[in-house]
């Protein structure tokens, strides 16, 4: 039969995808908690922008 597509799967897959297109966000290598959490969050509020910018 093959695989079956889970429900919402895209979602996660997606954002890996953006979080390793900002410099491999999705392993960090900073080993300090504040550069990583400034790091996430300037993505994060970049990635919410873009959304708004562009609509699905």
């Amino acid at each position: 039969k093959g695989f079956v597509v889970l429900e919402r799967r895209w979602v996660v897959e997606r954002t890996f995808g953006w979080l390793s297109h900002w410099a491999g966000l999705h392993r960090e290598r900073a080993g300090r908690l504040d550069v990583a959490t400034g790091r996430l969050a300037c993505v994060a509020s970049l990635m919410a922008a873009n959304a708004l910018n562009n609509p699905a």
